[in-house]
């Protein structure tokens, strides 16, 4: 049985994310432990698409099933993909997976023309739907499966237990992607996160944390720089900080073996304390992403952050003391924002002066507390766009900030934060700095990556306004820039 297990992007041949997929990866692991399964990925964040090269993919390959992995944002292209499946060899069976799926089994069965939905985590669930579908036979009875039956009636299986133990499952199958379309490696040390924030999914990735064992982990960052040959890794954790005892002992084998080995990671900022950062720095750390989501003390009760300010603004600090990148993400137009929460935030974010600063708008996806505090518990309004919720754009209106509005406080967070030290690569330090650049471009032999790394305050600002520009007329852009730079001005 030949199988595709295929990612989505938010838009098709725009190479946005080049960070490999570890969900089909992880899948395409367990698959290949089957017998008479043959495993294809292919993911459409790196990849060209067009109905043309899918036809021609699937008949050379004999594709008969087809497993795709959509996010919220990404539907359109799912939605988009499932049909010309279809449209090519109606026969190919077609799961869906992922978060939003996991959300809306019901409604993405009935919305696209798949043929079942793998709700929560689907190792165990799609060899499950493979082994029934190798041996012709129903899917009734697959825990954490939704599918249609042969008289086209949508039966919801019972949900599958949480896998209690990740070390059991197969390493991801990466060696199945073109790794040359890849900067970076993507590792999974633990799944799940105790806290209980109000924009956060746990539909897939549960509130009970199941941890790796060190020897595991340690061997597959291993395998990654010695077999694969990457040296750069992004550790995909919720927060990989929370279990010390673990993280130590993973640091203190890469540095007692000399393993050559950079990282990223994403971590809260109440986990952070000097020792341990001096060891992560020690073990190649090269930056640590902070979701601090906001500066504002109202907002931060609303949203459960379970932190404080003050721990915010010290493990930034710590952050950068240790020679490590400090990054903060935060969150702008939650329900309950004003103007002056929303200021809040930026001026608090300044104030730190974090290594990397990004501003996202308030997006709430199906299956969180603040989707159904905006919507009400599974209620899917007809005006929804999935592609709107991509983290950008501001999705939805609140009393004292409409959408276009906060577009622009969005915008003129970057300037406040950024502009002096723009302004400086762009004159005083620009010629030092593309020197720099040249040389690093003749060594390495490219150039994305090495523009971030000589001119990080530009890149930071430029691209990022980039995303609120996109779709606007030139004149349009003057004009919004013009009015992002008077509102910077009232901070």
């Amino acid at each position: 049985m030949n199988i595709l297990l295929a990612n989505m992007p938010m838009t098709f041949n725009r190479r946005e994310n080049l960070e490999p997929p570890l969900g089909i990866c992880y899948i395409g692991g367990m698959l290949k432990t089957m017998k008479g399964a043959v495993v294809h990925l292919k993911d459409f964040e790196v990849a060209d698409y067009s109905p043309e090269s899918l036809r021609a993919y699937l008949a050379e390959r004999s594709i008969d099933v087809v497993g795709v992995s959509f996010r919220t944002a990404s539907y359109g292209s799912a939605k988009r993909f499932v049909t010309d499946v279809k449209s090519f060899r109606r026969d190919i069976f077609v799961a869906a997976g992922g978060h939003h799926a996991t959300a809306f089994p019901r409604e993405t069965l009935a919305d696209m023309r798949c043929d079942a939905v793998i709700v929560g985590e689907g190792e165990y669930a799609f060899k499950d739907v493979i082994g029934r579908l190798q041996e012709r036979a129903s899917l009734a009875g697959v825990p954490g499966v939704v599918f249609r039956d042969a008289d086209n009636r949508v039966i919801a299986n019972p949900p599958r237990q949480p896998i209690e133990n990740i070390d059991d499952l197969p390493w991801p199958s990466r060696e199945l992607l073109d790794l040359g379309s890849y900067n970076v490696m993507t590792l999974l040390t633990s799944r799940g996160c105790p806290f209980d924030c109000i924009y956060c999914d746990k539909g897939v990735s549960t509130r009970a944390v199941k941890y790796r064992s060190a020897d595991g982990i340690f061997e597959e960052i291993r395998y990654l720089v010695s077999t694969l040959h990457k040296n750069r890794l992004y550790v995909v954790d919720d927060h990989f900080f929370l279990n010390k005892k673990k993280l130590r002992e993973v640091l203190d084998r890469i540095i007692r073996e000399k393993l050559p080995v950079q990282w990223t990671c994403q971590a809260r900022v109440d986990g952070i304390t000097a020792d341990i950062l001096a060891a992560a720095r020690e073990a190649g750390c090269e930056q640590i992403m902070f979701g601090i989501e906001t500066g504002d003390e109202s907002e931060l009760k609303y949203i459960r952050k379970s932190s404080t300010l003050k721990q915010a603004e010290e493990a930034v600090r710590l952050t950068k003391k240790a020679g490590i990148r400090a990054r903060a993400n935060f969150m702008l137009g939650f329900p309950v924002s004003t103007k002056e929460t929303v200021k809040n935030t930026i001026r608090f974010a300044r104030r730190i002066k974090p290594d990397i600063v990004r501003f996202f708008a308030v997006s709430p996806l199906p299956n969180t507390d603040l989707w159904d505090d905006i919507y009400g518990k599974g209620v899917i309004p007809p005006w929804v766009k999935w592609e709107e919720l991509d983290f950008f754009k501001p999705s939805f209106n609140i009393k004292d900030l409409p959408r276009e509005e906060l577009s622009l406080y969005v915008t003129a967070g970057y300037w406040h934060v950024l502009k002096n030290d723009f302004l400086l690569e762009a004159t005083l330090f620009f010629i030092p700095k593309l020197l720099r650049l040249l040389y690093l471009t003749a060594r390495t032999g490219r150039l994305r990556g090495n523009i971030s790394k000589c001119f990080p305050r530009s890149v930071n600002l430029i691209v990022d306004n980039m995303h609120q520009l996109s779709g606007k007329s030139f004149k349009e852009a003057v004009s919004f820039i013009r009015q992002v730079l008077r509102l910077e001005r009232t901070f």
